[in-house]
């Protein structure tokens, strides 16, 4: 048999707990008072009838019944009020329930008594508090995303954080303080009293001991030292009591955008779930913040120049057009420069990117503190700005600016311990006469900039309608330079290069010639600027070295003695990704053996490239590549990184030999870099030979190798072949007959 604890309680179990409750010993009572109320009331009157002498029995029966009846109906009366009272209540609490049902949550039940039903209405109360503080809140917390997600408003969000935490905490202030915008040391301070009387606005400077209370991933804590300004606390003390501050910062990621504070006059007890919804704002006030930071960050990149900060090509269109509007208005000439930085190629060339790019923002520099506040500047890419002159009274006025800033840029430029000599060309359109379109002002300022350079650079020059001719002249080739690789109109001369202790050619540099067919035949700086311009200088570096490539095959098959072709690899082209590949590819069609394959790059590569750059080079050299420093002594010419690179050969400048042997100090520079050279192990180049005394000169100082116009321009393929063998019939090598030249050119 069963244990009797172990049963279900059923109707039993809930009439015992029912008579043990304050309503059921209640109910109980009236049932008993109810039932035995009649029998006594009954019994006493028989008693006083019994005792009273002359009643007849039938008066005394009736009189028994009335009381009797008087008693029910008593007791009737009795139990239906009460019942009425209980039900009432129970009403009362149905209503207030269908009321929080349908979201109303103002509903509260005044509490009388002790007994279960006012337990119940105190529970329903709470409850009541408990659902209307989350259903708000969590209302308000939507608007806040709304915010977010449709058109982020920094002021909406702030004003339904502080809305949703007034519904959730009970405190006499709440404060809002924010960093302002760009500033680590302001804040802006929101705060809304408990009776909601108009917010308190205001900013001050926040102190080091103020910031260390919003360290980041601080959790909220209750303080007497909150961030906030002494004057604003003695304000909130006076008037609203507050003497105690949760704080909870607002940071994500190491970044701090300000912080959540209740104000009171005591700690206030947070329970799970207002510290839960408080983390709520928090979370969403973050989110909002880092959103508008990224957008800020986002407009910045869409509209500024990264490097110097100004306003992009993008942008300047925008503010050219209201800027030509209000001219319009005003019936006011307006300017628009075009400026080009002088010989800033050959700077990044040389000297890398990184002093490029510090060349660059000091340009920036100068060309702001030349202009006046109203006046705008924007940089178009590269070393190209663009300079927008409002309300100019003659047209002559731009020509003053453009003045000063060649001057500007004219001085040196002082770069970690270098000394840059750059300058600037400027072109120059003026609205109206020029037209009166943004765009149309621009391109027609940078046909005058090319005319600029033209005539000399270092100078500006006013556009001109028959500069127009020459914008679309540049277009046409640009579109013909494409049209080039269809029709083969490319193709390859060779210079050669003479080894000064044997006399013949030990390689040939490939030089691209473009065979136009109505201009005839183009040299690369008719071509190669327009190719950079429109993205095709790639393909071409690509084609060039295929080529030259292929056509040593089939001079190595004809037996012809050139040992070597030289190809000039631009830093762009040899950072490629897909460079080794196509070099590795190439070689193995065209079956180059190692040393047949030279590639040329300038100084500059060691320093742009960076360990990536050399480790491209000591792949090719690891396959049999050779690899020359070109234009070597323009850059940085030293031990500290010569006695690094995978390098074999240095090329000597031709601009260090113009002057020598003649000029004593050109000869000592040079003896001195054929030395370097040599101590390092490395052969020497010497380009730019072009007389007798020069070729000596090299020869006495031990110069392995030379090339220039004293012993051969850049001859076309057939002409090359017939000039090497020329040589190698003039200057045989060791042992005679066809054994000897085949040897000399494997």
């Amino acid at each position: 048999m069963s244990n009797s604890s172990d049963r279900p309680r059923g109707a039993t179990g809930v009439s015992s707990a029912l008579i043990r409750s304050a309503l059921g010993r209640r109910l109980v009572a009236l049932s008993l008072g109810a039932a035995l109320l009649p029998l006594l009331a009954l019994a006493a009157l028989d008693f006083i009838l019994s005792k009273t002498v002359g009643l007849p029995p039938t008066l005394h029966r009736d009189l028994l019944l009335v009381t009797a009846a008087t008693a029910v109906l008593g007791v009737g009366i009795i139990g239906a009020a009460q019942a009425r009272i209980v039900v009432g209540r129970l009403h009362r609490l149905l209503a207030a329930t269908r009321r929080v049902a349908a979201h109303d949550f103002a509903a509260r039940l005044p509490v009388k008594g002790d007994d279960e039903i006012a337990r119940l209405t105190e529970a329903f109360n709470e409850m009541t508090r408990g659902l209307g503080m989350n259903f708000s809140a969590l209302s308000v917390l939507s608007q806040i995303d709304k915010s977010i997600l449709n058109g982020l408003d920094l002021r909406d969000v702030v004003k339904y954080a502080l809305k949703c935490v007034r519904y959730i905490a009970p405190a006499d202030v709440v404060v809002l303080g924010l960093y302002e915008s760009g500033s680590a040391d302001s804040m802006q301070v929101y705060v809304l009293r408990s009776d909601n009387r108009p917010r308190i606005r205001t900013r001050f400077q926040l102190s080091e001991v103020l910031r260390q209370c919003l360290r980041p991933g601080a959790g909220g804590s209750w303080t007497e030292q909150p961030p906030l300004a002494e004057s604003i606390r003695t304000v909130l003390k006076n008037e609203d009591g507050a003497t105690k501050y949760w704080v909870q910062p607002i940071a994500r990621g190491g970044r701090v955008w300000g912080a959540l504070m209740l104000g009171h006059r005591a700690e206030l007890p947070l329970s799970g779930d207002q510290l839960a919804l408080l983390s709520g704002v928090n979370n969403r006030l973050e989110v909002a913040f880092a959103s508008i930071e990224r957008d800020r960050k986002l407009h910045t990149m869409a509209h500024a120049d990264a490097l110097t900060g100004l306003p992009n090509r993008h942008a300047l269109l925008g503010v050219l057009a209201q800027e030509l509007d209000g001219a319009r208005r005003d019936g006011k000439l307006a300017g628009i420069l075009f400026l080009d930085l002088d010989r800033f190629k050959r700077t990044n060339d040389t000297l890398g990117h990184a002093i490029g790019d510090i060349v660059l923002s000091q340009a920036a520099e100068r060309i702001k503190s030349n202009l006046r506040s109203s006046d705008k500047v924007a940089r178009l890419g590269g070393d190209e700005f663009a300079v927008i002159l409002g309300q100019l009274a003659s047209e002559r006025d731009a020509g003053s600016v453009a003045r000063q800033l060649i001057k500007s840029l004219s001085r040196p430029f002082e770069v970690e311990s270098h000394t840059i000599y750059v300058g600037a060309s400027v072109g120059i359109s003026i609205f109206p006469q020029d037209g009166d379109d943004g765009s149309d002002l621009l391109n027609k300022a940078d046909s005058a900039m090319y005319r600029a350079k033209d005539q000399g650079r270092n100078r500006f020059v006013y556009y001109e309608e028959s500069m127009n001719v020459e914008a679309q002249s540049r277009a046409a080739l640009d579109l013909e330079l494409r049209q080039a690789f269809d029709r083969n109109e490319l193709i390859l001369h060779y210079q050669p290069q003479i080894d000064m202790r044997t006399g013949r050619v030990c390689a040939v540099e490939a030089l691209i010639r473009w065979q136009h067919p109505q201009r005839g035949l183009l040299y690369p700086a008719a071509f190669i600027p327009f190719a950079e311009e429109s993205g095709l200088i790639d393909a071409i570096g690509s084609w060039v070295l295929k080529e030259a490539c292929l056509q040593h095959q089939r001079w190595r098959h004809e037996e012809v003695p050139i040992p070597c072709v030289s190809v000039n690899v631009s830093n762009r082209q040899l950072l490629r990704s897909n460079f080794l590949r196509t070099v590795h590819y190439l070689m193995n069609l065209a079956q180059m053996p190692p040393g047949s394959l030279e590639l040329e790059v300038t100084e500059s590569m060691f320093m742009d490239g960076g360990k990536a750059g050399i480790a491209v080079l000591n792949t090719l050299v690891a396959a049999g590549v050779r690899v020359a420093i070109d234009d070597f002594g323009t850059g940085y010419s030293s031990f500290g990184y010569l006695k690094t690179l995978p390098a074999s050969i240095l090329k000597l400048d031709q601009s260090f030999l113009k002057d020598a042997p003649g000029d004593s100090d050109a000869a000592t520079i040079i003896a001195a870099m054929i030395n370097m050279g040599h101590t390092l192990r490395k052969e020497v180049v010497a380009e730019g030979v072009e007389r007798e005394d020069q070729r000596k000169f090299l020869e006495e100082l031990g110069c392995e190798k030379a090339q220039g116009f004293l012993f051969a321009r850049a001859l076309p393929a057939d002409e090359v072949v017939r000039f090497a063998c020329e040589r190698f019939q003039r200057f045989p090598p060791p042992g005679n007959g066809r054994t000897a030249l085949t040897a000399e050119s494997t």
